[in-house]
C-alpha cells in the first residue's frame, strides 16, 4: 500500500494496560530512551527521542487505562477496503518470522494503518472481547510498521499530546567491530550518533548498536536491497556523523560531514539500512592488530577468538562473521584490505575494477589503488549487493556472457597450501570448477609469466613502486593535512599510530619525479596484464581466471603478536613501510596482482579445515576461502560464476561464530 498518499486513517487499537507498566526505563541518552519489557531481561531496545509521527486525536475513547508515558505499541499496515482479524493476525505472523526486533509484547498496542477506516463486524467483537480500546486516529503515512513506543501526556489521546518513535533493538558489539552505532537524524536529514554502552563486572564495556525492525522502511520495499543492514567503515564520510578513520588526530582536525559519500547514499537508495561505524586500521594503512593504538583492534570470531582478521577492513570483516544482525559490510581494498580479511573469516568479499565507484568523500590511501568493497555471508545476497551498487561503474565491460572463461591458472609456487586438510578443499574446489562449469585448471609459474612486467624482473622492485604510491598519497592528501591543521589548533604535531608514522616518514623522501614514475610503471603493468595474461574474451569477458590463497594456508595467525612464535602457528604478511625486501617474493603477495592491474578480484569462503590451538587447547576449524580475479571490468562475469557455483551446490552461505557451518 503506497505512503505516498496526502493522508491515511490510523485506527488505535490499544489493549488494556496493567498498574504495573509495560516499560523497564534503564536510562534515558540523548538518542533516546533505553528500555526492556518485563519477561525478557536480556534484550533491551532504544526509543528514538525524535518522534516519528504527533498529534492530537479526533475520537474521545481512553488511549490507555495507565499513567503510563511510554507505550509499546505494533503498527500494522492494512490494505483493502475492510479491516480484518485474519489480515492482523497476518501481519502479525509475518513479524514474528522476519523481524528480531519486534516481539509479541509489542502487541499490547495496536496501530491499525488502513485507506478507510472501516472494521469488519467479527474484528469490533474481538476487539471488545478481548478488552481492547481503540480510538481513531487521523495523520499521516509516516509510522511505519513494526514495532513503535508511544509517548503520551493525559490519559485519552484529546485530552493530551502523544507521537510516535521508532524502536531499535540493541545489540551488544561483542567482538568490538564498530566505533558507534546510528540512528537518523529525522530533524535535518543524516545521522545521529549513539554511543550507547554496555559496563560489565570487570568494568570493560562494549557498544551497543541500535537495530531498526526490518520492516521499517516498508514503503520502500520494492528498491533492491530493501530490509538489508550494513555496517560502514569508518573512513567513508555519511552526513551528522564524525569520520576519524582510525585517528584521533584526524577526528579532531575534521568538521562532522554535511553530506553522505556517494558511494554511501547509492547503498541508502537501493534501499539499505546504516545501523552504524566500523572499525578500521589508521587511515586504511596495512597494519598488524598490535599496530592498531587510537582504535583497538576487532575480535575475530572465528576459530579460537584470537586469529587475525589482517587488515585496514577487519573491524567490518569481524562484524560480518559475527553478527547475524547485519546483511553486509562495507570496506575498501587498496592492496588487500578486503580480499585478506574476508578470507581470514571465511566470508565473500571483493575487490571491484579500479574505477569503479566514485570515492569522493572517502578517506583516500592511494588514489590509484583505492576501491569500495564490501563482505557478505550469502553468495545470492553478495550478487544481489554487487551487481546494483557497482551497476553504474564506468569501467564495466558491458555484454552477455555464454560462457566462463576455459583456464584457470593455478600457480605451482604457491600452492599447496600449508594445512593438507585445507588443500584437499582447495582441491575439490577446482575440481568442481571443471566437472560443473568447465574452467580447467592449467597448472603454472605464475611468478615467472608476469616477472616480465616488474622492474628489472624484480618483484622487490615493483613492491617498492607500489609502496611509493600509497606513502606518497597518503601523505600528501592525508598526513601533512592532518598535520598542519594540528599544529595550528593545538600547537604541536598529532600523534599517528605507527605503521602510518613510518609510511609518513618515508614519503617525505619521495619527490614528485619519483611519485610519477611509480604512476607510469603501474600503468603499464595495466596494460601489460590486459594485453598478456587476461586477454578478451567475446564469449566469456575474459580468457582466463588466477586462483590462489589471500589467508595463511590453513594455519592460525594471531592477533598477539607473541602467539605468532607458538608451534604450529605463522606470521601474518602485511605490506609494510620500508625499504625493498630484497627476499620478498611474488607468491606470498599475489594481492598486488589486482592492486597494480586495477582487476577484480572476489573471495569466495569454499570451506574449513582443522588445527590445533594452542591457546585453547583443542581442535579449532580455520576458514578456507579462494581468490579468483580476471581482466579488468569482467566483474560481472566474476558474479556470475559466483551465482553459478551457489545453483551448483559448490558453495553456499556461512554462519556466524566460532565456525561457519556449524
Amino acid at each position: 500500500m503506497s505512503t505516498m498518499r496526502a493522508q491515511r486513517l490510523l485506527v488505535a487499537c490499544l489493549f488494556p494496560i496493567h498498574a504495573s507498566g509495560y516499560i523497564n526505563i534503564l536510562s534515558t541518552e540523548l538518542a533516546g530512551t533505553v528500555f526492556s519489557l518485563p519477561g525478557l531481561p536480556d534484550v533491551s531496545y532504544l526509543a528514538a527521542a525524535q518522534p516519528i509521527n504527533a498529534g492530537p486525536g479526533k475520537e474521545h475513547t481512553p488511549l490507555s487505562r495507565s499513567a503510563d508515558l511510554l507505550i509499546p505499541a505494533t503498527c500494522v499496515w492494512i490494505s483493502g477496503a475492510l479491516v480484518t482479524r485474519k489480515a492482523i493476525e497476518e501481519q502479525l505472523d509475518m513479524y514474528g518470522l522476519h523481524d528480531d526486533v519486534w516481539n509479541p509484547k509489542f502487541t499490547q498496542h495496536l496501530l491499525i494503518s488502513v485507506d478507510k477506516p472501516k472494521l469488519d463486524p467479527a474484528v469490533e467483537g474481538w476487539l471488545h472481547s478481548v478488552g481492547i480500546a481503540y480510538s481513531l486516529v487521523s495523520g499521516n503515512a509516516g509510522i511505519p510498521p513494526g514495532p513503535v513506543i508511544i509517548s503520551k501526556l493525559g490519559t485519552t489521546v484529546i485530552a493530551g499530546a502523544y507521537s510516535v518513535h521508532t524502536v531499535y533493538r540493541l545489540y551488544l558489539d561483542e567482538y568490538d567491530a564498530f566505533t558507534f552505532g546510528a540512528i537518523p537524524d529525522l530533524v535535518v536529514g543524516g545521522w545521529l550518533t549513539t554511543n550507547i554502552t554496555r559496563t560489565f563486572d570487570d568494568e570493560t564495556y562494549s557498544q551497543l548498536i541500535p537495530v531498526p525492525s526490518r520492516f521499517v522502511q516498508s514503503s520502500r520495499s520494492h528498491l533492491p536491497l530493501s530490509q538489508m543492514r550494513f555496517g560502514l567503515k569508518d573512513i567513508y564520510d555519511a552526513q551528522g556523523l564524525p569520520t576519524a578513520a582510525g585517528s584521533k588526530a584526524y577526528q579532531l582536525t575534521h568538521p562532522i560531514p554535511p553530506q553522505t559519500a556517494p558511494s554511501v547514499q547509492k547503498l541508502l537508495s537501493l534501499g539499505a539500512i546504516m545501523v552504524g561505524k566500523t572499525r578500521t586500521s589508521q587511515f586504511a594503512h596495512g597494519a598488524h592488530p598490535w599496530e592498531f593504538v587510537d582504535v583497538p583492534y576487532s575480535w575475530n570470531p572465528r576459530g579460537d577468538g584470537h586469529l587475525t582478521a589482517s587488515a585496514s577492513s577487519s573491524g567490518s570483516a569481524c562484524a560480518i562473521a559475527a553478527y547475524d544482525w547485519l546483511d553486509f559490510t562495507v570496506g575498501s581494498d587498496t592492496r588487500g584490505s578486503v580480499r585478506k580479511p574476508a578470507s581470514l573469516v571465511g566470508a565473500y568479499g571483493i575487490r571491484p575494477s579500479h574505477g569503479s565507484m566514485d570515492l569522493k568523500g572517502v578517506v583516500p590511501l592511494s588514489e590509484e589503488m583505492d576501491t569500495a568493497g564490501f563482505f557478505a555471508r550469502h553468495p545470492g545476497l553478495f550478487t544481489t549487493v554487487a551487481s546494483h551498487w557497482y551497476a553504474d561503474s564506468p569501467v564495466a565491460v558491458q555484454g552477455t556472457w555464454k560462457r566462463f572463461p576455459s583456464r584457470l591458472l593455478y600457480p605451482v609456487e604457491h600452492f599447496p597450501m600449508k594445512n593438507g586438510e585445507a588443500q584437499s578443499v582447495v582441491n575439490r574446489f577446482v575440481s568442481a570448477l571443471k566437472q560443473h562449469l568447465g574452467i580447467r585448471k592449467q597448472e603454472v609459474d605464475f611468478s615467472r609469466i608476469v616477472s616480465p612486467f616488474f622492474p628489472n624482473g624484480s618483484f622487490p622492485q615493483f613492491q617498492l613502486s607500489s609502496n611509493k604510491l600509497a606513502e606518497y598519497r597518503s601523505w600528501v592528501d592525508v598526513g601533512r593535512p592532518v598535520t598542519d591543521r594540528h599544529v595550528s589548533l593545538y600547537g604541536q604535531n598529532p600523534k599517528f599510530d605507527p605503521i602510518p608514522e613510518k609510511m609518513f616518514n618515508r614519503a617525505l623522501s619521495i619527490t614528485a619525479q619519483d611519485f610519477e614514475a611509480a604512476v607510469h610503471l603501474k600503468r603499464s603493468f595495466k596494460d601489460a596484464m590486459a594485453d598478456h595474461v587476461f586477454r578478451h574474451d567475446d564469449a566469456s569477458c575474459s580468457d582466463t581466471l588466477f586462483i590462489y590463497d589471500a589467508a595463511t594456508g590453513g594455519s592460525p595467525s594471531y592477533r598477539v603478536e607473541e602467539f605468532n612464535h607458538l608451534s604450529g602457528s605463522v606470521p601474518f604478511l602485511l605490506t609494510a613501510a620500508g625499504d625493498a625486501d630484497k627476499a620478498a617474493k611474488f607468491s606470498d603477495f599475489f594481492n598486488f596482482l589486482a592492486s597494480m592491474g586495477e582487476l577484480p578480484e572476489i573471495t569466495i569462503p569454499i570451506g574449513q579445515a582443522r588445527y590445533y590451538s594452542q591457546i585453547s587447547r583443542r581442535w579449532e576449524y580455520i576458514p578456507v576461502a579462494v581468490e579468483i580475479v580476471t581482466r579488468k571490468g569482467c566483474d560481472g562475469m566474476l558474479m556470475n560464476l559466483v551465482k553459478a557455483l551457489a545453483d551448483s551446490g559448490i558453495i553456499g552461505p556461512v554462519k556466524t561464530g566460532r565456525s561457519m557451518f556449524f
